[in-house]
């Protein structure tokens, strides 16, 4: 089994000009040699691995963040292949009608772009910006994004506590869209559109309460994060054998014991990898998957009409 994450797909993103996407186009392109290479993992061969079976053979596709691009555009292309699929959602957005701060990052720099956004930091909050900023180590050394937009992204999801992130994240994102950054419900799926995927006959599983990096948090604050995300996706009609999605990929030991606690069968991390065995025989809670740019037609487009 040959597990594949997605983020972003959609036909452009206008007003976004440096918002990194898979373009609606090359997703169905992959598609098709996903089709003609591999084969696809069906609902029934999933449920059969989980309750037991071997691991069968083809694509997962799984998708994250819970984001309108995956009803308004990829629902679309999976119901006319009739394909399964899994959908890893974060509960804060739709219980307190907020973005995320991962998502307020993207959104940010992509509006305005990484040198932009660095250029206001130095302004703004200048003790945060180190002498070595060319040459300090990155969590996103992987990305072939630039070197500022690698340090805001660290800078904001790895770095700063939730205290002094909040304030200074806010005012970077009404600086980049001029005070009207967009709504929660223009970003996100709702409730009821997370239903109509159950209702579509695709997995809805969790994907942390605040999508936050378990290493930052207490024990009791990661343990409730999950819990809420776990309890929002029972609430929404949907059920854990879906697993779990490790927010940034990022685990602890303790985050698998939480995960496992809260009854989840597995969980979902992104190294690299396929899954050949049975689930018994696996290492449950740090399942590997691919990088959709990882093959044919999965290099990203930035903006757009």
């Amino acid at each position: 089994m040959k597990p594949v994450m997605y983020h972003y797909v959609r036909p452009c993103a206008p007003g976004l000009p440096h918002l990194p996407y898979l373009s609606l186009g090359n997703f169905k392109s992959q598609l098709d040699h996903f089709a003609q290479e591999y084969g696809f993992v069906s609902r029934r061969a999933f449920i059969d691995w989980v309750e037991g079976g071997a691991a069968p053979e083809g694509v997962l596709l799984t998708f994250d963040d819970g984001l309108r691009d995956h009803v308004d555009f990829v629902l679309p292309a999976l119901r006319r292949r009739d394909l399964f699929a899994i959908f890893y959602v974060s509960s804060a957005p739709v219980l307190t009608q907020s973005l995320l701060d991962v998502h307020k990052v993207h959104l940010a720099l992509g509006r305005i772009g990484g040198a932009a956004a660095f250029y206001w930091l130095k302004e703004n909050a200048p003790q945060l910006i180190p002498p070595d900023v060319d040459s300090g180590p990155t969590h996103y050394a992987a990305q072939n994004s630039d070197r500022a937009t690698k340090f805001v992204k660290d800078l904001f999801n790895w770095r700063l506590s939730a205290e002094d992130r909040g304030p200074l994240l806010d005012a970077l994102l009404n600086h980049a869209f001029v005070g009207s950054p967009p709504l929660w419900n223009e970003f996100y799926l709702d409730a009821k559109e997370l239903r109509a995927l159950s209702d579509a006959g695709m997995g809805v599983g969790p994907h942390g309460h605040r999508h936050l990096v378990p290493s930052r948090l207490s024990a009791e604050e990661e343990r409730a994060d999950i819990e809420t995300s776990c309890v929002f996706i029972e609430d929404t009609g949907s059920s854990l054998i879906w697993g779990f999605c490790y927010p940034y990929g990022a685990f602890t030991e303790r985050t698998q014991a939480a995960v496992a606690k809260v009854g989840c069968p597995f969980a979902l991390a992104v190294r690299a990898g396929e899954i050949e065995k049975p689930l018994r025989e696996s290492a449950r809670y740090a399942l590997p998957r691919h990088n959709c740019n990882a093959f044919p037609h999965g290099t990203a487009s930035f903006g757009g009409a």
